[in-house]
């Protein structure tokens, strides 16, 4: 609403963003599957060595049957994070575009 009470320009201007919003020629900027597994398999990986320095539990080591197994998951779990070192540097790229 400007001053003068008129909210035409206002309805105008929402109805434009919504539009090109739901534009199908706009690329996508969201995030990938592996994207999200790759975040996820992180955070996981840094609550677990949070644990291990609070309170010296590894529950990774605790579910898994085997130490083979649980260094395999910390292998995938460095993996991912240097996935997500990639993924930093994209999502920082698309903002300056």
């Amino acid at each position: 609403m400007d001053i003068s009470g008129n909210q035409d320009e206002l309805s105008d201007a929402s109805e434009d963003g919504a539009a090109s919003a739901a534009d199908p020629d706009m690329p996508r900027r969201g995030l990938s599957a592996l994207d999200w597994t790759a975040l996820i398999a992180v955070v996981a990986g840094g609550l677990n060595t949070g644990l291990i320095a609070a309170v010296n539990l590894d529950v990774f080591a605790r579910i898994l049957p085997h130490a083979a197994a649980a260094r395999a998951l910390y292998g995938l779990i460095g993996l991912a994070s240097l996935y997500c070192v990639v993924l930093l540097f994209r999502l920082g790229q698309e903002q300056d575009d």
